[in-house]
């Protein structure tokens, strides 16, 4: 039976419906693709609003340089006090046995051990589910840089929030949350040296910078170092075989054989002194951005 002109024009607008739907969804999904892209990359126009708080930034190499060693070796320190603590010794090899309610005394015993280790004052510790309710973890700090520490600023923990991080997520968020009050309290000194420079610098960005991505705002050099000294605890106590993608870029992660797994240093020394790494480390943040949920 001949095919109708009436079929043959109805057929044509399908396919021409056909392709148009599925260029449109094409270009939705890239459109997607592009956002994500954007939330998660390190921006080159926002970090030259403040060069000198970036550690992709050659403002902030003396920075990277300067605490690398001091960040190990500190870290370091808070391990061999970790494991000489009976208590904590025992609870860290049952850790992702243990509730979060369960976590919290040792949590505590942490948190003192560590700004004992640091030698600094104590920061006020907060947990609780109200006070910032949509947060897992914060640390509250202000911007006053006179040359004297008036704030150790405030480690809050939310314990409703903290169940859907991964199993060790409490214990680096801790650790994680108390080295910034020793960051704090070394900008608040407002020395010359490029720790408490580059420290100063990150936290008046901090607060002063919006429309952070994932990695600018984890590159901030507080971030970044925090980021560092909390996954080098959590994973020497662990020999290295926990791995959470989210706790900070790969910058500030280990492998399984405690191997960072983008490192700053050596990428910059492929650069000229006054180059930024931004773009070498978005290329191999390509890893991390793939893995991330």
């Amino acid at each position: 039976m001949p095919v109708s002109r009436h079929t043959r024009l109805l057929s044509s607008l399908l396919v021409v419906l056909s392709v148009v739907i599925s260029t449109q969804l094409n270009a939705e999904g890239q459109s997607e693709i592009a956002i994500k892209r954007a939330k998660f990359f390190a921006n080159e126009q926002l970090q030259q609003q403040a060069p000198g708080a970036f550690v992709l930034q050659p403002q902030a190499r003396e920075f990277v340089n300067s605490a690398e060693q001091k960040t190990y070796q500190q870290a370091d320190d808070l391990v061999t006090a970790i494991l000489a603590h009976p208590l904590l010794n025992k609870a860290i090899t049952k850790w992702p046995e243990l509730t979060i309610e369960q976590q919290i005394p040792y949590l505590k015993e942490i948190f003192k051990l560590e700004h004992q280790v640091l030698n600094i004052e104590p920061p006020t510790l907060l947990i609780d589910t109200t006070t910032y309710p949509n947060r897992a973890v914060n640390f509250v700090f202000k911007t006053d840089f006179s040359g004297k520490i008036i704030d150790t600023g405030t480690v809050y923990l939310n314990p409703e929030k903290l169940k859907s991080q991964p199993h060790y997520g409490p214990l680096a968020f801790v650790i994680h949350e108390t080295r910034h009050s020793y960051q704090y309290q070394l900008a608040q000194l407002d020395q010359s040296d490029a720790l408490s420079q580059g420290y100063k610098q990150a936290f008046i960005a901090q607060k002063q910078l919006s429309g952070f991505s994932f990695s600018d705002f984890l590159t901030l050099n507080n971030e970044y170092e925090a980021f560092l000294f909390g996954n080098y605890v959590v994973g020497r106590l662990t020999n290295w075989q926990v791995d959470m993608v989210n706790m900070g870029t790969f910058a500030s992660q280990f492998d399984n054989k405690g191997v960072l797994k983008i490192n700053l240093k050596a990428m910059a020394k492929k650069h000229a002194a006054r180059q930024s790494i931004l773009p070498a480390y978005n290329r191999a943040a390509e890893t991390q951005f793939r893995l991330r949920k």
